[in-house]
């Protein structure tokens, strides 16, 4: 199919601007083609005929502008890897979204996004979107405060292999917070979780405090 135009921009097939757009990577490139023309656009807009890779390509093309600090360019193509159901996309869209880079503000509206898509990766097993949404009811945004749903969403995370929900568990238990009873052995769990999770190398500080806490809970548990 062809349309015509007296510039002759829209003389351009519409599977050849497809094929074309699918070897751009620079999302400023793409833009300007598709501010030419429908036919430009259309392909711009389309499916994965004209993206230049699958999803999760798509994401690691994110990841290298976002290593650039070219953050304008990541949140393009992570946007377009989240649409096409790539759970890393999905996170780091959320996360750019969460910040306010999407729409130049922290808001309420950029927050219940944020926990759409973190939901929404978290469906697909990614253990640090669970951790964020559990956050968001620990904190309230984007969703309503609530300590009950926080601890379900952690108890997720740190069952998909997130380190700092099991540490956050494992206080949450040995302090009684969040309207958990204290309980030394059930803290001890999570602590001893975080750590075979955790990379002692990385320094994190959740890590040490686990460390710290299973090392004296299980010495008051030995001495008991």
């Amino acid at each position: 199919m062809r349309t015509h135009s007296s510039s002759g921009f829209n003389t351009i097939p519409e599977n050849v601007a497809a094929v074309v757009l699918s070897h751009l990577t620079d999302p400023e490139d793409r833009v300007r083609l598709a501010a030419v023309s429908k036919v430009w656009r259309d392909a711009e807009k389309g499916g994965v005929v004209s993206l230049p890779g699958t999803s999760s390509e798509l994401s690691e093309l994110g990841q290298e502008f976002r290593s650039a600090h070219k953050h304008g360019k990541a949140i393009y193509w992570f946007e377009k890897s989240a649409d096409h159901g790539d759970p890393e996309g999905m996170f780091w869209f959320a996360s750019y979204t969460f910040a306010g880079y999407t729409g130049g503000a922290c808001t309420e509206e950029n927050y219940n996004k944020a926990v759409h898509w973190w939901k929404r990766a978290s469906e697909l097993g990614h253990a640090e979107a669970t951790k964020m949404v559990a956050t968001c009811y620990e904190d309230g945004h984007g969703v309503e405060r609530d300590f009950a749903k926080a601890i379900e969403w952690h108890v997720k995370a740190a069952e998909l292999g997130c380190g700092f929900s099991a540490s956050w568990l494992g206080s949450a238990h040995l302090y009684g917070r969040h309207g958990l009873t204290p309980n030394t052995k059930e803290a001890l769990k999570w602590f001893r979780l975080a750590l075979e999770l955790g990379d002692a190398n990385a320094r994190e500080p959740w890590w040490e405090v686990s460390r710290i806490n299973a090392h004296v809970l299980e010495a008051e548990l030995a001495a008991a």
